[in-house]
């Protein structure tokens, strides 16, 4: 324990002067001094006291806010241009919306877990932006942070067809002995990659799942507004 406590507080230490050394930019202006600058701050602020989100009409499902504005771009700035800093700010929006939303950790939850990324684009990234947001939510929530999911297909969201993200990606859920989680991506498109994955995990013993995301895309938004049938006729 006293080990664990002077590794944390050494890796402190370094973190603190590499950030003086290297100071880190916005993940979103690519200003100096936070991966979140004060200004994109206050306008994230801004748009999300304007952005009028839809109520989703599922109870188990959170979503911080739609995919555009300063927020498109921290997110964007994470996922393609290695400010993975950016996580923690993006993870601590999360945290807070669940919480507004009157998820209660421990009792409505007990573990949080993530929609894992291809092996390909952790290669490429050297980390996965949903596991770090969903560190960053348990940690906050104070609930343990699990990986219960694998990837089991190769496909890149952004390369597929639309019908091809409807049919969504495959996933295998692994065993725990938890049975109600938070599930956490980054950002909502078709919803077919949080249906698979919760499915994996319902298949693993997951009673209960709530969903959450960063953002949605406003097509996305728009879908959540329609009946099944015009949904099957969109995607037809």
């Amino acid at each position: 324990m006293v080990w664990s406590s002077s590794l944390r507080q050494l890796l402190h230490v370094g973190a603190r002067a590499l950030d003086i050394l290297c100071p880190p930019s916005c993940a979103a202006c690519g200003s100096v001094g936070a991966e979140v600058c004060r200004s994109c701050r206050c306008s994230i602020v801004e748009e999300l006291r304007t952005n009028h989100l839809s109520h989703s009409t599922d109870p188990n499902c959170t979503i911080v806010s739609e995919f555009g504005g300063r927020l498109r771009d921290v997110l964007s700035g994470m996922k393609f241009k290695n400010h993975r800093g950016a996580a923690r700010y993006l993870g601590g929006l999360v945290a807070r919306k669940l919480i507004s939303d009157g998820v209660v950790p421990g009792v409505d939850v007990q573990a949080v877990t993530w929609v894992p990324t291809t092996a390909r684009r952790r290669r490429d990234r050297g980390f996965d932006p949903s596991e770090l947001m969903a560190r960053i939510v348990g940690a906050q929530l104070g609930l343990p942070v699990v990986r219960m999911l694998d990837r089991v297909d190769s496909g890149e969201q952004k390369s597929r067809s639309r019908i091809e993200r409807l049919n969504g990606p495959g996933f295998r859920g692994r065993r725990t002995r938890f049975d109600r989680v938070v599930l956490i991506d980054d950002v909502v498109t078709t919803g077919a990659t949080m249906a698979a994955a919760s499915g994996a995990l319902r298949t693993a013993g997951i009673s209960h799942i709530h969903s959450a995301a960063v953002a949605e895309t406003p097509r996305r938004k728009a879908e959540t507004l329609q009946s099944p049938r015009e949904q099957y006729s969109t995607a037809a």
